[in-house]
């Protein structure tokens, strides 16, 4: 490789296992993050000049697989097909080797030029001893160890990358006779021009990977087809499955073989993370932990409530609603603007910061990774893995973010699965507020526990329905637990402003120009029109006032709006003079479970198409609307 060319560089590894830290490490400053081409999906790229040359770094999303069935690994695969790589770096976690070699194994399959850069050696070290040389000359590629805590091993590695030290591997895994035999006849049947390798390309085919069948013919396809249907029936189960087995089967060989234990006792973290993930114990921790969050956002959020509200008062009051002076029109307006901000206020820093605070610490400190592991079991009766609890929890805080972090699930199946049973299900801080400061104030505890209840059910059935109609598409959970430790209090407040700040910039905007429109059209009494053709169902069927439908469309904006249009539609009456305690139980109902605010739908809509966001919000409207009737009916029974 000449002077003057710039190197390309691919990071390849599972999450988790320390690879975005060591690209941190290897790019330093100047990182430039964006969706890749005709995707959602996210990467760095990171540029860096070393002894006089220019290398370019792609930091490819996570992925526990090659076979290209979920959107993050079809990028990853893309980029390897596309992007004419010098080299890729195929980050292995030292301290869960056997993961982290079967996907080495896919990558080395592939034919690729490659360095297989060994991380958190530094970790690896207190509990093994690991023959670097030995792994190196079994693969038949250079293995790097490096620390990107401690920087160990990552100026050598950047060295070998501009040496040009990959290698492409020959070291392949001997499969099931029946396998081989397969492989063999699709190498002969494949073309030359394949950028990558021949018996790679032949095993993804058989493992049923979409990308590959792009590069072969309708024949070949054929003869796919009828070689997965022999081998199902002549063994009674996948190909995918026994390939999967032999990749695992090797790992496991090859570390008995290069990787030592200290003798060294399990350490007491060690012992209380075994806790943690053990069914028997883990659920009531877990439990546990989750009555604590829930009784942190409701107390702490309400005192820090009363006090912003109480210092906005002091300090602002009705000094910008009063710039209006005498035109109703700029009234209106700047009364959206005191409105939007009051709601911005009482709902950020009460609850969403005190939530995003929790998750921080619970994400810090490794407890969240073991409760995704605990949970995984039972995710799988709603077709979900223990991973979608993190977009459940987060949900908690925000149904923004939540949807974003539905794109670290693998498969489209699930984000729809998952999105649907976030927005009809689990409560945003705002409608936590509605429920805890509604109905629980106006109604009773117990009433806003019981739709709390409520909502654990509809999740569940949710889960349940939609994973028994929904076409199913094969995914994994593989995740590495991370050490135990004390959080860091600097890690958890970048977290939750980081966190914080996608808020503001995605629902404070809309937040703004959706209360200035409702204002001026309440200040012109055009928003009446909507009263009188929705009232058989707000009267009818639920058993509300009917104003109480500006409030519901109100709540479209943003939920935390509809409790304070309520009070302004309850025309200067005290809330418990203008509903019952029975109504408000039926609005806090419906609150909990219909359409999604204006910026969850638009993330829904970036995250999970056009089409999926208008049904859900249409399944989430009709559901609301039954069960806010069962309500009704009950209550006047009982």
């Amino acid at each position: 490789m000449a002077n003057g060319k710039t190197f390309k560089v691919a990071l390849v590894g599972q999450p988790n296992v320390g690879k975005s830290s060591l690209f941190t490490r290897l790019t330093g400053v100047g990182v430039i993050s964006s969706n890749y081409p005709g995707t959602t999906v996210e990467f760095d790229e990171g540029v860096v000049t070393r002894k006089g040359k220019t290398v370019s770094v792609h930091d490819l999303p996570g992925t526990y697989s090659m076979s290209g069935n979920s959107d993050d690994e079809k990028v990853v695969l893309r980029d390897l097909w596309e992007g004419r790589n010098d080299t890729v770096i195929l980050v292995a976690d030292a301290t869960n080797l056997v993961s982290s070699l079967a996907l080495c194994f896919e990558t080395l399959e592939l034919g690729l030029p490659t360095i297989i850069a060994l991380t958190k050696m530094d970790e690896a070290r207190k509990r093994n001893n690991i023959d670097i040389d030995a792994l190196s000359e079994i693969l038949g590629v250079p293995v790097m160890p490096v620390s990107s805590k401690t920087s160990e091993g990552v100026d050598a590695l950047a060295d070998a990358v501009c040496e040009g030290r990959a290698r492409t591997s020959g070291f392949k895994i001997e499969y099931l006779p029946d396998i081989e035999k397969a492989i063999v006849a699709l190498e002969d049947g494949l073309p030359d021009s394949l950028r990558f390798n021949k018996r790679g390309v032949a095993v993804k085919l058989l493992e049923d990977s979409e990308p590959f069948y792009d590069m072969i013919g309708t024949e070949l396809k054929h003869t796919v087809a009828v070689m997965k249907k022999l081998y199902r029936d002549n063994t009674g189960h996948g190909l995918g499955i026994d390939i999967a087995t032999s990749r695992y089967a090797e790992a496991e060989s090859i570390v008995s073989h290069v990787v030592s234990e200290n003798d060294t006792k399990p350490s007491l973290a060690d012992r209380i993370s075994d806790v943690m993930i053990t069914p028997i114990t883990g659920v009531p921790i877990l439990l546990a932990v989750c009555l604590a969050i829930l009784t942190t956002i409701v107390y702490v959020g309400s005192f820090l409530d009363e006090v912003v509200s109480s210092v906005y008062e002091t300090v602002v009051g009705s000094a910008i609603i009063d710039l209006g002076g005498s035109s109703e029109f700029w009234t209106a307006v700047l009364t959206g603007i005191d409105g939007s901000i009051q709601a911005i206020m009482s709902l950020v820093i009460p609850y969403i910061m005190v939530f995003y605070i929790i998750l921080g610490i619970l994400e810090d400190s490794g407890y969240l990774t073991r409760a995704v592991v605990l949970l995984d079991r039972t995710m799988h009766h709603f077709g979900l893995h223990g991973g979608s609890f993190i977009p459940i929890i987060v949900g908690l805080g925000c149904n923004v973010p939540a949807i974003m972090a539905v794109r670290t699930v693998q498969s489209r199946r699930e984000k729809v699965i998952l999105s649907s049973m976030i927005v009809m299900a689990v409560p945003c801080s705002a409608q936590m507020a509605i429920i805890m400061g509604a109905t629980g104030s106006y109604s009773g505890v117990i009433y806003a526990f019981g739709i709390l209840v409520m909502l654990v059910c509809l999740a569940v059935i949710t889960g349940i329905l939609m994973n028994k109609f929904m076409k199913y598409e094969p995914s994994s959970l593989a995740m590495e637990l991370p050490d135990l430790q004390v959080p860091s209090a600097k890690n958890v407040l970048f977290k939750t402003w980081y966190r914080i700040k996608d808020f503001f910039y995605i629902a404070f905007p809309l937040l703004i120009i959706g209360s200035i429109v409702v204002e001026v059209l309440l200040q012109y009494d055009l928003l009446n029109v909507i009263v009188d053709p929705l009232s058989p169902v707000i009267v009818g069927m639920l058993g509300l006032p009917a104003v109480c439908a500006i409030a519901f469309i109100v709540g479209i904006l943003r939920k935390e709006m509809a409790l304070g249009m309520l009070q302004i539609l309850a025309g200067g009456l005290a809330l418990e003079q203008f509903m019952t305690p029975d109504q408000f139980v039926v609005f806090g109902v419906v609150m909990a479970v219909y359409m999604p605010c204006v910026a969850t739908l638009i993330t829904m809509w970036r995250e999970i198409g056009w089409k999926e966001t208008i049904g859900v919000s249409v399944m989430s409207i009709v559901v609301a609307i039954l069960l806010g009737t069962a309500t009704n009916i009950l209550l006047q029974m009982f």
